[in-house]
């Protein structure tokens, strides 16, 4: 059996990746909005490219002061209307026209929705927004759902793992849709985290 040792940042990337392909295959394009280039890209074309200034919106709310290693913001946070002071200013961005963007999110789908009838080429059926052929329909191809049932098998994973876990959540449990043998999923352990940032910090 082939093996490969991965952090479990890693492990969830392709948990991911094998996700996003599964969904690809069935037609499900709509996923495609998710993935964080195609999210930044369509977000930058209608969000404002110039400097900070006092009453500008961002996506930590508005700006009320300017220092030279500080900017301050007001917003809601769960506790009413507050100020914050935000050190990390490479890391505040101006908040988007959320109207365009909303638009301009649809008008893709649109197209995403144009692009799963043509491939499918079946004029008796129509895909509009979230439809697709499903992980069992028999035109997709058996390696959906074999990545689908790798899936499964790591977030069962995980769901183990986690302190609040619930057993009515899809990941409390596999159901494999193939008769290929599940993959063996052995996380880190708190030990191997611990080693894994403690040489971080030493770099």
């Amino acid at each position: 059996m082939a093996s490969i040792n991965l952090t479990n940042k890693q492990l969830r990337l392709i948990q991911t990746a094998l996700d996003l392909y599964s969904r690809v295959g069935i037609l499900q394009f709509d996923r495609l909005l998710e993935h964080p280039t195609i999210d930044d890209l369509i977000i930058s074309q209608i969000t404002p490219d110039k400097e900070f200034e006092i009453g500008d919106h961002t996506m930590r709310g508005e700006i009320v002061e300017i220092g030279d290693d500080f900017i301050k913001t007001k917003g809601r946070w769960g506790n009413g209307e507050e100020i914050k002071t935000w050190t990390d200013i490479d890391k505040i961005k101006h908040s988007p026209d959320w109207s365009k963007l909303h638009d301009k999110r649809n008008f893709i789908r649109y197209q995403l929705n144009k692009l799963k009838n043509e491939i499918n080429g079946d004029n008796t059926v129509n895909f509009g927004d979230g439809s697709n052929l499903g992980i069992h329909n028999k035109n997709v191809d058996e390696s959906c759902r074999e990545a689908f049932d790798i899936i499964q098998v790591i977030r069962h994973e995980f769901w183990k793992e986690s302190e609040n876990k619930s057993n009515i959540t899809v990941d409390s449990s596999i159901s494999l849709t193939t008769s290929k043998s599940p993959v063996e999923v052995k996380l880190d352990t708190i030990k191997e985290i611990r080693k894994e940032k403690i040489k971080k910090i030493g770099k």
